[in-house]
């Protein structure tokens, strides 16, 4: 797969979140974010200009700043770091599967719109990667393959499965896809766990979790 640079993160078009409470209040950041600690600030400026919104995930992680830092951090690394070859679009493809796998609505959620406004998605076209039954080509397959059992149940992942991830892609690429499922499942635990509700712009988003895999189309 070619490389593929993230986008400019700039957007002026920025909404509100809502006002949906938490389970514990969301910090005070300040007025534009002057409350935050400048570690963070500059990754929650990077979340909030190529997100249109602030996360309630992100605001509440900045309960502990000096983690919420790392974690963004990391966010970055995993889905739009150019060091490595598989793009973005396919890492959220993953993205988008392991969380429906994990039954975890709100990052669901999330990736079904960023499918959307990214890469010009259709309600079928989600539909399509959530099934399983429409793989672009053979190394997708495996990958989705290797990632809907290992966010199932990982200690079903088979030798056979590992041995076809490595057949189909680099030594680099099968870590870049285990690390991409690991850091969905961590998110997943987190957000689910918290019960975070859904930010007004994309609440309208929440059906995907119900999306079964094989249609038998």
């Amino acid at each position: 797969m070619r490389t593929e640079l993230a986008p400019e993160p700039i957007t002026s078009d920025i909404k509100k979140e809502g006002n949906k409470p938490s389970f514990i209040p969301y910090p005070d950041l300040g007025e534009g974010l002057g409350k935050v600690p400048i570690n963070a600030r500059p990754e929650v400026h990077y979340y909030i200009s190529r997100m249109g919104f602030l996360p309630y995930a992100i605001k509440l992680y900045l309960w502990n700043p000096w983690s919420a830092e790392h974690l963004m951090k990391f966010n970055n690394a995993v889905m739009r770091g150019e060091q490595g070859t598989l793009t973005e679009e396919f890492k959220y493809r993953i993205a988008f599967l392991v969380s429906r796998d994990n039954e975890c609505t709100y990052c669901t959620t999330h990736h079904a719109v960023t499918l959307k406004r990214r890469w010009g998605y259709t309600d079928k076209d989600l539909a399509g990667v959530l099934s399983l039954d429409e793989p672009r080509d053979e190394r997708e397959r495996v990958a989705f393959t290797f990632a809907h059992q290992a966010s199932l149940d990982p200690s079903g992942v088979t030798d056979e499965m590992r041995a076809d991830l490595a057949k189909h892609f680099t030594p680099s690429e099968c870590i870049e896809i285990t690390l991409t499922v690991g850091f969905w499942k961590m998110y997943n635990t987190m957000h689910t766990a918290m019960g975070l509700p859904l930010e007004d712009p994309i609440a309208h988003e929440s059906r995907w979790v119900k999306v079964q895999p094989h249609s038998g189309r």
